[in-house]
């Protein structure tokens, strides 16, 4: 067994300096589009607990359900930006427009599904909290219900940034963010408190707010993509549906997309732990997994910079870059996120405020939210390693780690602690807190085991499934 230790030095330091270079390229556009993403969530929240926190909660309770739907689109996005990263790294045209397209059809369908849903909202919001009150159950339902008739929208937006990403474009989805999440705040406004001659709309206003940002955001992404030199999608070749790349897409996408399945489905289940601790733990919990969300930012950022990058050195079939680009990678998460989590620890009730100012929300949510900022070293690990085994394709080993992680210890911990020990939120989130340090360091091992390598040969063979047609270099 070929061991790999995050800790060695494999590069020169003028590789060093070039390597974070690339990484913080495309990291910090990504990270700033997951925060602008972020604040879809988050104004919806803020506007929410701010009209009333049975509101706030009902938002929460709807989007752990919705999650679930978006658990699927992962499997699209996760395989098609891989294999686009690959395909770009081999400097095949043809892999990268055809992986793009066989992306396209998927998402179409998948999108008509998830609208499909919306005919039973109801029934979806009592399966996934029927330990919440009826107000907020059928809060929940309206909110649900417009999120799935944007399913199309959702699903298509979705995978055109994960595909822009892919490639190496973050700048794309960042400008894209920008202006969708603008009108959204904007239109919260208008439609939640019925500002400027519109009527009071509550929480649907704030489902059809995010809906239409949405459908703005896809425009956007959608001209930046059809005029994109690197994917060429105006040549009318590769445009018809492919069984061979929709399963290479699937090979690699359906375990990410299984484990953000099965981790979407433990968080119903842990909601409705919380929900043993009544409403209003639920509420705080909400508040206190937005301020999680915030800090995880720069992980995300670097997470999609390593899989981009750790896709494309593997595609050019050099291990010894992929390597490093993993070690600099985890070094510059874990440098943004420590100190983030140093911030958090020390000012919790400051950020809860930004989301209530219920006072019993505060109290009861500021020592997890303390607890949060102690443990972001793993969350960082977490974050670089699973970017970097995506990138050359190795997702069936994080997949078994989440779901051994959320299932065998967040929630048989979080029942005990909340049930047996009363601990309530606090009790939930100690759960929640060993999930994370033990996934950090599986996943970990499984890197340094070098047993993804053998995947890794797998993922560069895919990129060549059709007849090779050079690019001019244009890596990141």
């Amino acid at each position: 067994m070929r061991l790999f230790n995050i800790f060695k030095q494999d590069l020169s330091a003028q590789e060093v300096a070039e390597v974070r270079r690339e990484v913080l390229a495309i990291a910090l556009p990504a990270m700033g589009e997951n925060a602008l993403q972020m604040v879809l969530g988050l104004v919806d929240t803020a506007f929410l607990g701010y009209l009333n926190w049975q509101a706030m909660a009902a938002a929460g309770l709807a989007n752990q359900v919705f999650f679930i739907f978006q658990a699927f689109l992962v499997a699209i996005a996760t395989g098609s930006s891989v294999l686009v990263a690959n395909a770009v790294g081999a400097k095949n045209q043809n892999a990268i427009r055809s992986a793009t397209w066989n992306a396209i059809y998927l998402a179409l369908i998948l999108g008509l599904v998830i609208t499909c849903f919306s005919l039973i909202s109801s029934g979806l919001v009592f399966l996934g909290g029927a330990g919440a009150s009826a107000e907020v159950r059928g809060m929940a339902a309206s909110y649900l219900q417009i999120n799935l008739l944007g399913g199309v929208v959702l699903s298509l937006m979705f995978v055109l940034s994960a595909l822009l990403r892919g490639s190496g474009d973050t700048r794309s989805p960042l400008y894209a963010s920008i202006l969708a999440n603008s009108l959204n705040a904007l239109l919260d406004y208008i439609l939640i408190f019925g500002k400027m001659g519109m009527p009071k709309m509550g929480i649907e206003g704030a489902a059809l707010a995010t809906v239409i940002s949405r459908a703005v955001g896809l425009v956007i992404l959608g001209v930046i993509l059809f005029r994109s030199p690197r994917f060429q999608l105006r040549v009318k070749e590769n445009r018809r549906f492919s069984s061979k790349r929709t399963k290479e897409i699937l090979r690699v996408g359906l375990p990410t997309s299984m484990e953000n399945f099965f981790f979407s489905l433990g968080m119903l289940v842990f909601a409705n732990i919380l929900l043993i601790a009544g409403d209003q733990a639920y509420a705080a919990h909400r508040v206190g997994i937005n301020i999680e969300s915030i800090s995880f930012m720069p992980g995300f950022g670097v997470s999609v910079a390593l899989t981009a990058l750790a896709g494309q050195y593997n595609g050019r079939d050099d291990l010894r870059m992929v390597r490093g680009i993993v070690k600099q990678g985890w070094i510059i998460a874990c440098a943004f996120m420590v100190c983030a989590g140093i911030f958090i620890s020390l000012f919790p009730e400051f950020l809860i405020r930004i989301f209530t100012a219920d006072k019993d929300i505060i109290d009861m949510a500021a020592v997890p939210v303390r607890i949060i900022g102690l443990v972001q070293f793993f969350l960082a690990t977490d974050s670089a390693i699973t970017g970097s085994l995506r990138g050359v394709g190795e997702t069936k080993l994080p997949f078994f780690i989440s779901l051994t992680a959320v299932w065998g210890l967040r929630l048989p911990i979080g029942f005990i602690l909340v049930k047996f020990f009363n601990l309530g939120l606090l009790g939930a989130w100690i759960g929640m807190m060993t999930d994370f340090i033990t996934r950090s360091i599986l996943k970990l091992t499984v890197y340094a085991s070098g047993r993804w390598i053998k995947t890794a040969e797998k993922t560069r063979r895919a990129v060549g499934i059709e007849k090779e047609r050079r690019l001019t270099d244009q890596t990141t």
